[in-house]
């Protein structure tokens, strides 16, 4: 019995250790039940309801808004790009497709070089890395098992799909797993980045600096932090919508309650054919320059729409990029000599001043003396010369002639003009014009006066130089530059912005035909400042600029330090600019084609270092090339050799002058057209004999260029009125020629 119960205790004991300790796990286990259903419940429920959000409503955030081209191209949308990596952890992964195998020689084995097909299809599909990179990156990521080996970022879908399809994944064996997994995430794209960088700005998700400056904005909106992305910020946007998480049997999914509305679809004005051109052209010019920066802007004339808006500036390794720093289009410089056109406008305005007439510049500004240092030229000029030959004194002549004992006048006329509104742009960066009154108590006071009619003191935004130039080829209307055309909603036209004129008498027809007449003169006109651009299939008018260009500097001063008279409240800096000495600024601004302007265009590039480099040939030769590969390229309707649909209505060209032409002409409403071969006979062949005769010439049916060429050879002082070809000349053919004859010329 003894042995037995010694037994049977032996036996038992270790039982009841083990019910022992079930026990007390029992106990642990329901104790810790009843304390987290019942006692922490609340806290736990509360926690739960915090990550799961379920039934709870929330904000939907809206979609944003696409910037296209005036013609529906794309130039930023938000797309949803894939960042594509291997898990190499996954045990389902068949890991023969990121191997080479290689059989020894003479095994009659085939060897499969599956991780050597896909760094070559990697390599050509996103060349990020070469073949071999990819090759090395793989094998040490698939030695280590990593679980994050990228393989690809912003992948398309499509993109994705299509690697599923390459051979290496598609034949993997059966039942494997390719182990490749994709992340998405919404990014902004811009097709046309290098084109359009600094017009269209950049937007992305909520940075801390957006957020410093934008309290109302939350960490996982998209929101713009400059160009057209920022100014447009609230039409992109949208507006939010609600949305709930509900349980599912899988775990949860998010139902919309109320879908958000996607942000507008802003259409700009932009041409990105025109884009493009402006670019290359204003990049190739600027860098065989050596120039510091460039701008060009192309303007539609009668909508002021802008069709392009290029940038190309020096960067810090000396090359040039078109990702500036600053949108020189819309930053207000000191013109220069194109600023001369606008002084003239203004004067005609409210002045009574005769294109034709000579003028003396000889006491310009009486207030400063003769200021002999402005001109270029001897006494006497006419009025159309001035412009022509861009003669500084000669234009504070006819301004001050007209404003004299009340200077200040001329600038209120300028301020009350309409140019003021020139720079209100959808750019956060765009610089309205700076024109200031003076209080004339000191003589630089009138110093300044004359230099802000040619060119200095005063600050003006290409964009709005343009625009002075835009109104003159628009018979003297001045229209609002416009970026934005309207916008769109699922694809539907929702709002369109029609053109604004901000002042349809800005100049009359009269005075903006006859300014229109100067600017061709400068080119064609052999007197003129841009004569090294007459030669071209595009007939082209405008006014060169150059004036001295500007270094800009910046110092930081500390909190305490004194600057002009008075103690800084805290750290600042303060910017400084200088005239660069012997560099300059070249502008030309005008418009195409002269006879019926359809594009004006403004070309700035700043600092060019090569010798002997002036406005008309550097300026001017970006913007012959714009007019000239625009015409090439069918943007411009431009008649190049003209041919009359009725031959029949024209009367026969003749070299015999009579009064009874002009009679005919006026009935039939027909002029004679330009012959190109009886011009190019007179050129070669008939002037001298006409000269040798010692006879005035016939010029009716001439063009106004060929005309004054054979006049002024034979020693003629024309004046020219009108437009087109030459349909009466003062002095009848046949006379004797005198030393000094005048001839005026009308034009039809």
């Amino acid at each position: 019995m003894k042995s037995n119960k010694t037994t049977k205790k032996k036996i038992n004991s270790p039982y009841w250790f083990v019910m022992t300790i079930s026990l007390l796990i029992a106990f642990a286990i329901f104790y810790a039940m009843v304390k987290v259903s019942i006692v922490e419940a609340p806290q736990w429920n509360k926690k739960a309801e915090k990550m799961w959000k379920l039934n709870a409503v929330e904000e939907a955030v809206p979609h944003r808004g696409d910037i296209l081209a005036h013609d529906g191209t794309a130039l930023a949308q938000t797309v949803a790009l894939y960042t594509v990596y291997v898990d190499f952890k996954d045990p389902r992964i068949d890991m023969l497709i990121y191997k080479d195998i290689v059989h020894p020689k003479g095994s009659n084995l085939p060897d499969t070089l599956k991780l050597d097909s896909l760094c070559n299809y990697l390599a050509r599909k996103f060349p990020v890395k070469t073949k071999d990179e990819y090759y090395t990156y793989i094998s040490k990521k698939r030695d280590a098992k990593s679980s994050s080996c990228i393989l690809a970022e912003n992948v398309t879908d499509m993109q994705y799909k299509e690697m599923l399809e390459y051979s290496v994944f598609k034949n993997r064996r059966k039942g494997k797993y390719t182990g490749l997994t994709r992340i998405r995430a919404y990014k902004r794209f811009y097709p046309y980045d290098s084109l359009t960088s600094v017009v269209l700005g950049r937007a992305s998700l909520a940075t801390e600096e957006m957020l410093a400056k934008h309290p109302e904005y939350k960490r996982n909106e998209w929101h713009g932090s400059s160009g057209l992305e920022y100014a447009l910020d609230t039409m992109l946007f949208g507006q939010y919508g609600t949305q709930q998480r509900r349980q599912a049997h899988w775990g949860y999914s998010v139902y919309e309650v109320e879908p958000p509305v996607r942000g507008y679809d802003v259409v700009t004005t932009l041409d990105m054919t025109m884009q493009e051109i402006a670019e290359r052209n204003l990049m190739d010019m600027v860098k065989s320059q050596s120039a510091e920066y460039g701008t060009a802007i192309i303007m539609e004339v009668n909508t002021g729409e802008i069709r392009a808006m290029a940038n190309v500036e020096r960067n810090e390794s000396g090359g040039y990029t078109f990702k500036t720093g600053r949108n020189y289009a819309v930053t207000a410089i000191e013109p220069g000599s194109v600023v001369k056109t606008l002084s003239m406008v203004i004067a005609m305005e409210n002045g009574r001043v005769n294109p034709y007439a000579e003028i003396n510049s000889e006491g310009a500004i009486p207030e400063i003396g003769g200021y002999k240092k402005i001109s270029h030229y001897k006494n006497p000029l006419t009025v159309q010369e001035v412009l022509i030959k861009s003669d500084n004194r000669g234009i504070c002549k006819i301004v001050g002639d007209v404003y004299r004992g009340r200077y200040n006048d001329f600038v209120e006329d300028i301020r009350n003009s309409g140019i003021m509104h020139t720079a209100d742009l959808p750019l956060p960066d765009a610089q309205s014009p700076h024109v200031s009154p003076m209080q004339f108590e000191k003589q630089w006071q009138y110093y300044a006066f004359a230099q802000m009619i040619f060119g200095y003191h005063n600050r003006f935004a290409p964009i709005t130089t343009l625009s002075v130039y835009n109104a003159v080829a628009n018979n003297g209307r001045l229209m609002k530059p416009s970026l934005v055309k309207g916008l769109m909603r699922d694809g539907q036209i929702d709002t369109i912005y029609a053109p604004v004129c901000l002042n349809e008498h800005f100049c009359t027809p009269e005075h903006a035909q006859q300014v229109k007449e100067m600017l061709h003169g400068v080119v064609y006109s052999p007197a003129g400042t841009a004569t090294v651009l007459k030669n071209g299939r595009v007939e082209i008018a405008g006014k060169t600029g150059t004036a001295n260009a500007i270094w800009e500097s910046s110092k930081v001063l500390s909190k305490g330090s004194v600057y002009k008279g008075r103690v800084l409240e805290k750290d600042s800096t303060i910017y400084r600019t200088d005239y660069a000495d012997g560099l300059w600024r070249l502008a030309f601004a005008g418009f195409f084609p002269y006879d019926k302007p359809q594009y004006s265009c403004i070309v700035v590039i700043d600092k060019p270092r090569k010798h002997k480099a002036w406005a008309g040939g550097v300026s001017g030769g970006v913007f012959r090339a714009i007019a000239e590969e625009m015409y090439s390229r069918n943007l411009i309707e431009c008649d190049v050799e003209y041919q009359a649909m009725e031959d029949v209505k024209n009367p026969p060209r003749n070299q015999v002058y009579t009064p009874s032409d002009n009679v005919i002409y006026n009935y039939l409403g027909q002029y004679p057209q330009p012959d190109t071969a009886q011009t190019q006979r007179l050129l070669a062949e008939e002037v001298s004999a006409m000269y040798a005769a010692n006879v005035v010439p016939s010029v009716v049916g001439l063009l106004a260029a060929d005309a004054m060429y054979i006049l002024e050879k034979m020693g003629f002082e024309v004046d020219v009125n009108g437009m087109g070809c030459v349909v009466e000349q003062s002095i009848e053919p046949g006379i004797p020629l005198q030393k000094g004859m005048k001839m005026k010329l009308t034009l039809k």
